[in-house]
């Protein structure tokens, strides 16, 4: 077992990943994504939460992603020095930037109100999950971080902000100015842009680790 793995408390899940084939462990990973990003849409179109839950479910959803991303640059066997100056700036931009989301989308929930937060439950684990399983199995147990390189590491993070941005712009002129008609349809672009980004993401990963150049 990776012993880097181990230290950063991702022991169990290397274990497991090391025991499955390639193939069943990117299958995994899609389970994960597609329950963690997909489901939302669920309660969405009943009424349960509002788009403006959905906005700050987003938000939880990139700073993950900013967590995992800093994990790479700062375990990245490649960059060097250079990983370190790119793990402070982009913990300064990305992260500052998927805070003033996060806190908007808080803003929108208290001048609107919010819905029952109890049903994202389910999807905000598989997404956790779904994170820690990219760097348990991927970056760490299949040697993603000895191959990746430091823009294979830094673009991902920017490409996931920007549709979280444009969502949380758009849906505040949708709940703001109560078009109500709108919502679902701002909701599901969101989820859909996020799904389809971090599936892409996930299978570049794995033919990265398994045909690296």
């Amino acid at each position: 077992m990776n012993q880097l793995a181990r230290v950063l408390g991702f022991g169990l899940l290397s274990a497991l990943a090391e025991r499955l084939p390639a193939r069943a462990a990117m299958a995994v990973q899609i389970v994960l994504i597609l329950v963690g990003s997909l489901l939302p849409l669920w309660p969405l179109s009943r009424g349960t939460i509002g788009l403006q839950d959905l906005l700050a479910y987003s938000a939880l959803w990139l700073a993950m992603s900013v967590g995992t991303t800093l994990i790479r640059l700062l375990t990245m066997t490649r960059a060097g020095s250079a990983a370190q100056f790119w793990a402070l700036h982009y913990a300064i931009m990305i992260g500052v930037l998927s805070l003033v989301t996060g806190i908007w989308a808080v803003i929108l929930i208290s001048l609107t109100g919010g819905g029952s937060w109890s049903t994202l439950l389910l999807t905000g684990l598989a997404m956790l999950l779904a994170n820690a399983w990219a760097l348990a199995d991927g970056w760490f147990s299949r040697g993603g971080r000895t191959v990746a390189k430091l823009w294979q590491v830094l673009l991902p993070g920017y490409l996931r902000f920007v549709p979280v941005l444009l969502a949380t712009v758009l849906g505040a002129v949708v709940i703001l100015g109560e078009y109500d008609d709108y919502r679902f349809l701002v909701g599901a672009c969101l989820v859909v842009a996020l799904t389809v980004i971090d599936l892409t993401l996930a299978v570049l990963s794995y033919r990265r680790v398994l045909q690296p150049s």
